[in-house]
């Protein structure tokens, strides 16, 4: 009983060890697109920089995977991303939605 006991308690720990990594790096990275979202100044710099950011928290986001939107003065941006999580045994993909939104400063 006490052998089945540790068996989970280290099959707990492995799958924490796999998955708090993927959550954290993934809220610190829509933190950034909030954030980065509304003080942009062009969708290309924001675009940019997102994948910048993607890469330095080791996320697999393509320049597809990063959709921009321009409404009057008003910058939108979406980013949809898996993240490969693997077992020994078993994989699975974490799904994961950003978006953030920022006003454009006016051209006079």
């Amino acid at each position: 009983m006490r052998a089945l006991k540790v068996t989970f308690a280290l099959a707990g720990l492995l799958a924490m060890t796999q998955y708090l990594p993927a959550y954290y790096n993934s809220s610190q990275f829509s933190y950034y697109v909030i954030r980065e979202a509304a003080r942009a100044r062009s969708a290309s710099q924001l675009k940019e920089s997102v994948l910048e950011q993607a890469r330095a928290y080791s996320l697999p986001i393509k320049e597809s995977d990063i959709t921009i939107n321009r409404t009057d003065s008003i910058l939108r941006v979406s980013v949809d991303y898996n993240v490969p999580v693997n077992f020994i045994v078993y994989n699975s993909e974490l799904k994961f939605h950003v978006r953030g939104a920022g006003m454009l400063p006016m051209i006079k």
